[in-house]
């Protein structure tokens, strides 16, 4: 992990330039950023919410709280919400009058004007939609007069006018900074709507503090402090006395219901009193207790009269019975009958009996004195007969009145229990409408009471606030932000381009679709560098060559190297380059190396050796003949560099390749030379080199730095998996130097990509 950092660092660090720049421009970027973006602040406050989980919050001191019927639940989540709706955000931003925005330039930052900074006040009478479009200028022109500017349009007119255009009709006024500030600014209009319901959906932020707490935070972002004060400020005060004119509402209503109550109560309580009234009146009753304690001592005493009556009527039959007896004797006085005649004849009578017996003692019953006296006795007697009829007939008579006034106090007796009843139920109807309107009294004066003492739903803990810092743009972020972008952007940029290509651009791509081992890295030549590496050259890609001279001997693992093939994929990849190359190379330590050119198709060994020559391979083929000797050609730089073209160019090169010769010949060159070096036609467009294949010890594949395309690697794939070419190895041709890793050799830097097997 660490070496892929390591080489992923080594790779962009070549661009270090770029990564530069590009930083830079990102830092000015966000310097013009931040100096053309006004800055946002958090304008915050913090209340304390009533909590009404039981319901009671709205009735609680005021009428009806003893009840449940008007419970309504409370909660600070359902007052978040109300807090944020439209309903209540619009007014506010009406009051604000925040249907129009001023603008102003200053420097790169174009800034918001609002409450005493504002050189003019406008007033917004009516407008559509297409006033919302509506991009206005107000330049100030004289003390009385201004310049307004719609488009390509320009009015000069009066303040405080009326001013109706398409799409709208404002009047401009002088503002509180007039004097102040004469710069043009510039009008936007602005939909209530639109701006509450923004501010409804995210402007304005509520969150409670503490989950399942009681207390809230309100806050807002705005780029003009001042306003975002004043809004937050007028939320809280609109709310708060919208609660209390939702609770004097209530009281209010609950004041008229108990009015209509009381009005409708005191007829029925007017009712059930006189009917109360008449039944008292009807039943001759004030006090049912008084009157039945009376009624039962007045029966008491008529009925001790009526014994009393009955008792002297028997006393009366008696006497009269007593009297109606032919004898003249005495009379019983002593009888308890009240009456003073009666009395003075009984008296009388017995007086005159006593003197008439008195005379019989001493005259004789003939005797006038005892006659006179008898006679006395009968004119009493039949005076006391008629005296008792009259006193009889006067108690009998006062018998009946008792008996009747008896029956009359016993039967008022009788009937206290219904009249009682009566009168219970009357007065319990009475007592629970006087109960009920003495209630309604009650709850009406503590109604009224309340509603002096409404108290807010809320509690501003915190006034409304904003911080100094802004929250946006930050410029310790923005700055870190572009040094991101500036690392990143670049970075992105390579590694896309990267990832996009199609061409092998590393050794690595190689080996991580293939699986070859690489031979060696063949470097880019420069401007100033042969093509054809001289003897005893110093320059980079003769060291280039001699490591893959060396690379050969080990990657090989002690089996002949003697003949190399050379292929590609496709034409123009360098394999007569890294031919010719690779002979000077091994001639240089007096090996004896032939070259053969086998590209029948498009021959180039000869031309880039600056030789020529009129026979060749496909001659040396077709004619009997000839000799290998007739073939070779002495190479001008290496006396130990010989060639062999491919003579005349054939109509069935496919053919000709599988011709028997063609192993006698490099047989024969084994034999003679120590390397034999065939430059053959590309495999991924004819198949020549696979013909060739069984006559060589090691073949080398060239890939070419964005080049070769990575789907041609397919290629290569398919000839190790089928064991097309024998001991295949790869050279990655062409190489950037700064795409390879650097390896020193004796103060010298040569991109040198070692393969894993070495």
């Amino acid at each position: 992990m660490i070496k892929n950092l390591k080489e992923t660092v080594q790779k962009y660090a070549k661009y270090w330039y770029i990564f530069i720049l590009s930083i830079g421009l990102c830092f000015l970027g966000a310097y013009l950023y931040l100096q053309s973006t006004p800055p946002v602040y958090k304008i915050s406050s913090t209340l304390l919410m009533e909590d009404d989980k039981k319901g009671d919050g709205e009735v609680k001191g005021t009428a009806f709280s003893d009840l449940n019927m008007f419970k309504t639940d409370k909660k600070v989540d359902n007052e978040m919400e109300v807090l944020r709706s439209k309903d209540l955000i619009r007014p506010i931003l009406k009051t604000l009058s925040l249907e129009t925005s001023y603008f102003q330039k200053n420097g790169l930052k174009k800034t918001e004007l609002y409450g005493s900074n504002l050189p003019i006040n406008v007033k917004l009478l009516g407008i559509n939609q297409l006033g919302y479009s509506k991009k206005l200028t107000i330049k100030p022109a004289t003390a009385s007069t201004f310049l307004l500017e719609d488009k390509d349009e320009h009015w000069e007119l009066p303040y405080g006018q009326t001013i109706q255009k398409p799409g709208y009709k404002i009047i401009v006024n002088k503002g509180p900074n007039f004097a102040k500030n004469t710069n043009p600014v510039d009008i936007r209009f602005k939909d209530l709507n639109l701006m509450a319901e923004f501010y409804s959906l995210k402007g304005l932020t509520i969150q409670p503090i503490v989950k399942e707490g009681n207390t809230i935070t309100v806050s807002l972002n705005d780029n003009v402090p001042q306003r975002g004060l004043d809004i937050l400020t007028l939320l809280i005060n609109t709310y708060n006395e919208e609660n209390v004119v939702k609770k004097n509402i209530i009281a209010v209503n609950t004041i008229r219901f108990i009015d209509n109550r009381l009005k409708y109560l005191s007829k029925d309580l007017s009712v059930v009193e006189q009917d109360v009234e008449n039944y008292k009146q009807n039943n001759m009753i004030s006090d049912v207790g008084v009157e039945a304690e009376m009624n039962i001592l007045k029966s008491g005493e008529y009925s001790q009269l009526l014994s009393s009556t009955d008792a002297q009527l028997r006393v009366l039959g008696s006497l009269e019975r007593y009297m109606q007896k032919g004898n003249l004797n005495l009379v019983p006085s002593s009888l308890n009958i009240n009456n003073n005649t009666l009395n003075d004849l009984t008296n009388k009578f017995n007086a005159v009996q006593q003197e008439r017996t008195r005379m019989l003692r001493t005259a004789e019953e003939a005797s006038p004195l005892v006659q006179n006296l008898t006679a006395q006795l009968v004119s009493l007697k039949s005076d006391i007969q008629e005296n008792l009829q009259n006193i009889k007939r006067g108690l009998q008579i006062e018998r009946s009145n008792l008996q009747a006034m008896s029956s009359r106090f016993n039967s008022k007796i009788r009937s206290v229990p219904a009249v009682e009843r009566g009168i219970l139920e009357r007065s319990r109807e009475q007592s629970v409408k006087a109960g009920l309107y003495k209630y309604l009294l009650q709850k009406r004066e503590e109604t009224t009471l309340s509603l002096s003492g409404t108290m807010p739903t809320s509690q501003i803990v915190d006034k409304p606030a904003y911080n100094s810092v802004p929250v946006s743009p930050k410029k310790q972020l923005v700055y870190l932000f572009a040094g991101l972008v500036g690392c990143c952007a670049p970075a992105m940029f390579f590694y896309g381009k990267s990832v996009l290509n199609s061409k092998v651009m590393d050794v690595k791509d190689i080996e991580l679709y293939t699986g070859v081992p690489v031979l060696g890295v063949v470097n880019h030549l420069k401007k100033n560098e042969s093509a054809v590496i001289e003897q005893n050259s110093r320059s980079t890609i003769s060291e280039l060559f001699r490591y893959i001279r060396s690379n050969l001997h080990f990657m090989n693992g002690g089996l002949p190297d003697q003949v190399l093939l050379i292929t590609s994929c496709m034409k123009s990849e360098g394999k007569t380059f890294f031919s010719i190359n690779l002979g000077m190379t091994l001639a240089s330590v007096n090996k004896k190396v032939v070259m053969l050119e086998f590209d029948l198709r498009a021959p180039q060994l000869l031309q880039k050796m600056q030789l020529q020559s009129k026979i060749g391979i496909t001659d040396y083929l077709l004619d009997d003949d000839l000799t290998i000797d007739d073939l070779l050609l002495q190479s001008r730089q290496y006396k130990d560099v010989v060639l062999i073209d491919c003579g005349t160019i054939p109509d069935n090169p496919a053919e000709l390749m599988m011709h028997p010769k063609i192993g006698h010949l490099i047989e024969e060159l084994k034999s003679r030379f120590d390397y034999v070096i065939i430059d053959t036609a590309p495999v991924g467009q004819v198949a020549d080199a696979f013909s060739l294949s069984p006559y060589t010890d090691v073949s080398i594949y060239l890939v070419r730095y964005n080049y070769t395309n990575k789907l041609q690697l397919n290629v290569l794939k398919d000839i190790i998996y089928y064991k097309k070419l024998t001991n295949p190895m790869v050279v990655f041709n062409d190489a950037k130097l700064e795409n390879t890793n650097t390896y020193g050799y004796g103060g010298y830097g040569y991109g040198l990509e070692l393969s894993k097997k070495y």
